[in-house]
């Protein structure tokens, strides 16, 4: 029997409209390369109980990732105006790594994953893609005059 890894502590909702974070790519299908985000970007699995990562910068979005795909943004207020009562919420311990809150799962129930299709549609239309490219992006050679 496993066990289940503690959920973070959470801010209170963050209420700055004018806050702009940012999603992320784990996969290379979360993105239209160079066009768009597609709303798999936006889809919670069942066993991300806590939400979905976001960063309040792009690094820190990409900060806990072996890879990455680039990043997209988006407004706090854009979320918050939504009719689905989502949250953006700040980890205690890490304020930099703010989780997208009460997403519905995209492999539960029917009607969740109805839900999680809606919601992952609209979140990516609201998205503005800003990179597909790995970021930060890797120095392939050293400088010049440098070993």
């Amino acid at each position: 029997m496993g066990t289940t890894p503690p959920q973070p502590r959470l801010s209170e909702p963050l209420e700055d409209d004018d806050l702009i974070v940012y999603r992320a790519f784990s996969k290379k299908g979360f993105r239209e390369r160079d066009k768009k985000v597609r709303p798999l970007a936006y889809h919670r699995p069942f066993d991300h109980t806590d939400g979905l990562s976001l960063g309040r910068t792009a690094l820190a979005a990409v900060s806990r990732l072996q890879e990455n795909y680039g990043y997209a943004s988006i407004k706090v207020g854009d979320i918050r105006r939504l009719k689905y009562k989502l949250e953006v919420r700040s980890e205690l311990d890490s304020p930099d790594h703010l989780l997208l809150c009460k997403l519905p799962p995209v492999d539960g129930t029917d009607e969740q994953r109805g839900a999680a299709a809606e919601i992952a549609g609209v979140l990516a239309r609201l998205s503005k893609l800003e990179t597909s490219d790995s970021f930060p992006k890797k120095q392939t050679e050293a400088p010049q005059g440098l070993p």
